[in-house]
């Protein structure tokens, strides 16, 4: 009696964890098992779900290769399920084969009429194998205490590559020189095999392509599809945008988890409080190969590499003003590509006008498996003179692979009215002569000579010291354009000399992430902070890196071989921690956050030491 009422239980509670799937009308041809032994028979399953069973014709058995139909009859059944108040409906009708000899065997599609329309369904292959090289089934009972098979009950199922397995789609295969590709890797696994604490087994690479994340449902549901015969459910695990940094055929490694599953034929009552059993399996999905061809000849001038969709908005803050008074000219950039690596048409600005280098700032977002946003950079123009004075068209060029053309996008802007005038020296009075009054100096008719009492200026050392003032200044003047120069010219050098604030900065925004309670935004600006630091100082680009080439590189640069493993080990950490499935305890980000500022002051020392 105790063991009827759990029974009802279990039953209420699977109905209540049915995923919402929708019932569309489906035909699907199911097999009982891709690999069968040679003195096996595989059962072939037609299910027709969604229509009412007086409509369907009874259809005939599918043709098969390498297999022989054991009866032309068929055995129907039909059933029914209720999720969230909605009915399902679905009839099947079930075949036998027999195979004729071993290797691979197929069968053919089906063909279901349902009212006026017909529906196929996809051929299906069998792999037929010695029945020694055939593992005895290993179901248990249902009630537990017995095994309808000679197998030990403690032994457990064999999860196999059939069983759960990562699949990856990719937009493209040959693409142009920083063309977009969105790639999806999808987790697939059968009905009742419940992968739990899935995470990220190994690193991941993607050398020779800059990589963006795309966004993922903060509350994935699992899809059903069925792969040859066999019925599964889909998630994605995990969703990329990969621009390829050169052309030729390149690479991508395979994604690698590892998951806790339980097989589909455990047996929930077999240990005690249903505790089921689960095994470790690790997956990998298949090497990604994409061509990168080279962008076309004959681009424009203006062309700086960008490669995708984008529309171009030049605005003025103001179009009238006074002389010193202060405007903004801002380009915003828009579309589909990589934004992070667009860089700024340049403006031809009237001579008039004190320009300040342009602020930027990006917006992103990984929607619909493409990466989308806008670039925005503003100028502050200041005006020294008054007048009328007009910014010619701005350009903007870019590569588009749907047309495999060079486009030109133009955005035109009002004149600018200066009003006022510039600040001038105020006038003297002169003499009829044309002397300036004030520079002539009175003559007296009895002058009366006396002693001077003070140290004459040529004597005094506040003078001499006062000469050195222009000095200086030139000096100064001297140094800060030969550094802005150097920063505008020494891309190295520049890199070096923003490394210190753009490491602080970023362990300023994991701080605030960690507040916050953001795991992935909290990891990303903390692995940022350490990797941005490195690939500053080192002038290398460190996102295209593998970490083989980042220990290689950290090598040459004089690095210890511990210190390069502590920072490699730290690196795939973050990586981990950003795609668990399960946040990671502020007390362990705490943890991670003074690791990470204690690998970026003990590098930044060494490499001071190797300096010096």
């Amino acid at each position: 009696m105790r063991r009827a009422i759990l029974l009802i239980g279990l039953a209420s509670a699977c109905f209540v964890s049915l995923p919402r799937y929708s019932f569309s009308q489906t035909v699907s041809g199911l097999v009982s098992s891709p690999t069968i032994g040679a003195q096996e028979t595989v059962s072939y399953t037609l299910e027709i779900s969604g229509t009412n069973a007086s409509d369907i014709v009874d259809p005939g058995p599918p043709a098969a290769e390498g297999l022989t139909l054991v009866s032309p009859i068929a055995s129907r059944g039909t059933s029914m399920s209720i999720v969230n108040g909605r009915v399902s409906r679905s009839v099947s009708y079930t075949w036998h084969y027999r195979p004729e000899e071993e290797g691979s065997a197929r069968i053919l599609e089906a063909n279901v009429t349902i009212g006026d329309s017909t529906f196929h369904t996809s051929p299906v292959t069998v792999t037929v194998v010695p029945q020694a090289q055939r593992p005895t089934p290993q179901r248990r009972s249902l009630f537990g205490g017995f095994s309808l098979f000679d197998n030990p009950p403690d032994a457990p199922p064999e999860v196999t590559e059939q069983d759960i397995f990562i699949r990856a789609t990719q937009s493209d295969r040959e693409v142009y020189l920083n063309e977009q590709i969105a790639i999806d890797y999808k987790l697939y696994f059968r009905p009742g095999t419940m992968p739990r604490n899935s995470r990220q087994a190994d690193s991941w690479d993607a050398e020779g392509f800059w990589r963006e994340e795309l966004d993922l449902a903060a509350t994935p549901v699992p899809s059903l599809v069925v792969e040859n015969g066999i019925r599964y459910q889909v998630i994605s695990i995990r969703r990329i945008a990969v621009f390829p940094t050169r052309a030729g055929e390149l690479t991508i490694d395979p994604l690698k988890i590892s998951a806790e599953v339980q097989s589909p034929d455990a047996d929930p009552f077999n240990s005690p409080l249903f505790s089921q059993r689960y095994s470790t399996v690790e997956r990998a999905s298949p090497v990604i190969n994409i061509t990168s061809n080279p962008l076309p000849s004959g681009a424009p001038d203006e062309f700086r590499g960008a490669v995708g969709q984008y529309t171009l908005r030049a605005t003025l803050s103001r179009n009238t003003l006074e002389v010193g008074e202060a405007l903004q000219l801002t380009l915003v950039i828009e579309g589909t590509g990589n934004i992070a690596l667009i860089e700024a048409p340049q403006p031809e600005i009237p001579g008039i006008f004190e320009v300040y280098d342009p602020e930027v700032s990006i917006s992103k977002t990984g929607i619909d498996a493409l990466v989308r946003g806008n670039k925005t950079f503003t100028w502050l123009l200041i005006p020294r003179s008054n007048g009328t004075f007009q910014i010619p068209p701005i350009k903007f060029v870019y590569f588009d692979p749907s047309q495999a053309r060079y486009i030109v996008r133009t955005s035109n802007l009002d004149p600018i009215t200066v009003t006022g005038t510039a600040a001038t020296a105020s006038a003297t009075t002169v003499t009829a002569s044309g002397f300036p009054f004030d520079d002539i100096a009175v003559l007296k008719r009895d002058p009366q000579w006396v002693a001077a009492t003070h140290t004459p200026l040529h004597r005094g050392t506040w003078f001499y010291l006062l000469l050195l003032v222009p000095v200086l200044g030139i000096g100064v003047t001297v140094v800060l354009r030969r550094r802005t120069t150097r920063l505008a010219t020494d891309t190295a050098w520049a890199r070096n000399q923003r490394a210190h604030p753009l490491a602080r900065k970023h362990l300023k925004t994991a701080r605030k992430r960690l507040s916050e309670g953001d795991p992935d935004a909290f990891y990303a600006a903390l692995e940022q902070s350490v990797l941005g630091f490195v690939g500053n100082r080192l002038n290398v680009h460190e996102r295209g890196l593998t970490r083989a080439q980042l220990a290689d590189q950290l090598q040459k640069a004089g690095i210890r071989t511990e210190r390069q493993q502590e920072l490699i080990e730290f690196l795939d950490t973050c990586d981990a921690a950003r795609f668990a499935p399960t946040p990671p305890a502020n007390a362990l980000m705490e943890k991670h956050y003074a690791l990470g500022s204690r690998i970026l002051s003990t590098i930044a020392r060494e490499l001071e030491s190797v300096i010096l």
